[in-house]
């Protein structure tokens, strides 16, 4: 098994999708409905990854079955495995999220991000899913992955503060801080909350937030100023995440009808993880602040 050399060994993938219709039908209605991608799959040559994060995703309804499923394959991957689930909390005894854990979970995740389907989840309404979950995984140390907007994580930062500090809160796709966004007041507490250690942030999603400015080198261009500023502000707080194996962008299910939402099979992106990559090694020129990003921060989350 080949892997990236610009990586070094033991480099965590933390965001990543697996999809299994046949074993594991979709949740209705929903968003979309992907096609087919088995963890086997994993693309280890362009990432460098050997241990990889399953996602939950959100079509896959609250049954963790198929996340369970995934994480079982770790001997056949040749993958180390772990997982953020779908986990309805109030339904969810102590003994079930210890069975869980056992099995290779770490935490729970919230897609919260409406992209022009729905309406866009404020920080109120997610703070309280957020309080929820860590009433409970306290005692596990377990990780609260949450997809949504900047100004959501703005709102809910003194939330954030007063936290239970063994549960660690996980910024999806940098925080959904889209090109131009660096300058804003949110922004700005977002920092804050990086520099305090109250969250950790996942260096993915580049090509989500920079969709209209280019791609590849001159898409990673518009996002620079993000990158760069959520890194100086927390280099222990940073993890990279490919979001294989890339669903379509959120813009292109705009006008959708809930009968198409159901029927169209969506295949997958090509997107430019190893350009991703070169491009971050060159921003990120400090050995250790690389290693941190790709192995020492996500072991602290995920082993």
């Amino acid at each position: 098994m080949s892997r990236n050399s610009l990586v070094p060994a033991s480099a965590w993938d933390t965001h990543t999708h697996v999809f299994d219709p046949g074993n594991f039908p979709y949740a209705v209605p929903r968003s979309y409905t992907p096609k087919a991608a088995q963890v086997t799959e994993y693309p280890v040559k362009t990432t460098g990854c050997t241990c990889v994060a399953i996602v939950h995703a959100s079509i896959q309804g609250s049954s963790p079955k198929a996340l369970l499923d995934t994480l079982s394959k770790a001997k056949s991957s040749g993958l180390t495995l772990r997982g953020l689930a779908t986990i309805d909390i109030e339904n969810t005894a102590d003994a079930e999220l210890d069975a869980l854990h056992a099995a290779g979970v770490r935490g729970a995740r919230l897609h919260e991000m409406s992209w022009g389907h729905g309406t866009q989840a404020g920080g109120s309404q997610i703070g309280k899913k957020v309080a929820a979950l860590a009433e409970r995984f306290g005692r596990l140390g377990w990780a609260i992955g949450v997809f949504c907007d900047i100004r959501a994580w703005a709102s809910m930062a003194e939330q954030i503060r007063a936290m239970d500090p063994r549960v660690k809160i996980i910024a999806d796709h940098f925080g959904g801080t889209f090109p131009g966004e660096e300058n804003t007041p949110e922004f700005a507490t977002f920092l804050d909350l990086i520099r305090e250690g109250r969250i950790t942030v996942k260096v993915s999603g580049f090509e989500r937030l920079y969709q209209g400015h280019g791609t590849g080198r001159e898409g990673m261009k518009a996002i620079e100023p993000i990158v760069k500023a959520i890194v100086a502000a927390g280099p222990d707080r940073i993890i990279y995440g490919s979001d294989w194996p890339h669903t379509q962008l959120g813009v292109a299910r705009k006008g959708k009808t809930d009968e198409q939402r159901l029927n169209d099979i969506e295949g997958f992106r090509d997107v430019p993880d190893d350009v991703h990559i070169e491009v971050l090694r060159e921003w990120i020129t400090d050995d250790e602040v690389w290693k941190k990003l790709f192995v020492t921060n996500s072991e602290k989350i995920f082993l």
